[in-house]
């Protein structure tokens, strides 16, 4: 533990055992706000592997009153995304002293970084000191699940009601993963998903990890039309705490069938039925929208520390953009997003290309070969062609 002046705090780079995950756990148990990636099974998740993971614990008097956690990259030191803040206070603390020691640690983990990005829901960015520079965000669509589903069911839309009896009428029906075969089930549906949108492939062996290495916090639920599966979604959560949509994917041929409206709803039922207090939805698009519930905006507490503060122009230049956006004729626009999903198309494959000029080097085929897709790059074991995607530098939901 680091103690210094008026900040105590401590630094942990792996899952701790004991005393400190004692304190750790009963500050999660009087949080308003505790979700898994504030949990010591952050440490657990495999997405982390090789991202020099971190956890910063505020401590007072002894017990734990806030918790940050985050990845320290090569040359900056981030917390959370704009969708999923990673941070968490006892509702017992002084928030202003506890956030004083876990900025203190964070700038203490951050070393000789750039730069530092902190997100906060919005209603904690006052908490941090004016070295950050700040940028709101829209945040999430949040669920009070103590209304319970009845409540909850006549908050959504009518549209959103509609679509959720007609998935019923259809015959859709959703049930929780119940083993590898499932989860096989549901790759089949995410691949077909992913590489529509040109998206980076994990995978099954490590598909199937990222489920089985935190099946405490994790929850798949399938929807299954004439016993195929159809849709899937995925639910991060604390138990007794927060549930956090994490992922979804669906055919696109099974759309008709409204499978993602149906999944929400079940997730919302799953999540009371296990006493969750809330149900963060992960974006705020018309779609989520639609289910109701409050919109929490978070905020981006960013520290340059670059020569030349040239993150700050960054955002600066960003800035200019956002304004002169509406005043940008719909063509140019539309040229716009089509040339990004061509560049992305090229991307997504080059990356089947490598990997194949890769296959061809070692005498074997891809779909024969011993190998395994690890962000684009084959490093040993079995996969399929559909494993295999370009190399992106992306953020996992």
């Amino acid at each position: 533990m680091v103690n210094g002046g008026d900040t105590s705090f401590e630094i942990l780079h792996g899952r701790p055992v004991g005393h400190i995950e004692t304190l750790w756990r009963a500050c999660l148990a009087e949080s308003d706000f505790p979700t898994h990636y504030t949990a010591p099974e952050y440490f657990c998740e495999p997405t982390n592997n090789g991202k020099n993971p971190f956890v910063v614990l505020s401590f007072v008097g002894g017990e734990v009153t806030g918790v940050m956690t985050g990845i320290h990259y090569a040359d900056r030191v981030q917390s959370g995304l704009s969708n999923r803040p990673q941070i968490a206070f006892s509702r017992h603390a002084d928030r202003s002293h506890a956030m004083r020691n876990l900025i203190a640690g964070l700038l203490q983990e951050a070393g000789s970084a750039k730069l530092v990005d902190l997100f906060l829901w919005s209603d904690m960015a006052g908490l941090v000191d004016a070295r950050f520079r700040q940028r709101p965000y829209r945040g999430v669509v949040m669920l009070d699940l103590s209304l319970g589903p009845d409540a909850l069911f006549q908050k959504f839309t009518k549209v959103r009601r509609k679509r959720i009896r007609r998935a019923i009428k259809y015959g859709v029906s959703v049930e929780p993963a119940e083993g590898r075969d499932d989860i096989s089930a549901y790759y089949a549906v995410h691949v077909d998903w992913a590489r529509r949108r040109f998206w980076q492939i994990t995978g099954e062996e490590q598909f199937q990890e990222e489920f089985f290495a935190t099946r405490r916090n994790r929850q798949l639920l399938l929807a299954r039309y004439k016993g195929k599966v159809i849709a899937g979604v995925v639910l991060r959560f604390f138990p007794g705490g927060v549930a956090e949509h994490a992922a979804n994917s669906s055919l696109q041929s099974a759309l008709y069938l409204r499978p993602n409206d149906l999944l929400h709803w079940r997730a919302i039922e799953w999540a009371c039925a296990e006493g969750l207090t809330r149900y963060g939805l992960g974006s705020t698009d018309l779609f989520l929208r639609q289910f109701g519930g409050e919109i929490v905006t978070t905020t981006r507490r960013r520290l340059d520390l670059s020569l030349f503060r040239r993150y700050t122009i960054g955002d600066w230049l960003a800035d200019r953009v956002e304004e002169v956006r509406p005043f940008i004729p719909q063509r140019v626009v539309g040229f716009s997003r089509s040339l990004q999903s061509h560049v992305k198309k090229l991307r997504y494959d080059g990356g089947l290309r490598t990997a194949r000029q890769v296959s061809k080097q070692d005498g074997r085929s891809v779909s024969e070969g011993s190998a395994k897709c690890s962000n684009g790059v084959l490093t040993g074991g079995r996969v399929r062609r559909r494993d295999i995607a370009a190399s992106a530098d992306a953020n996992e939901l």
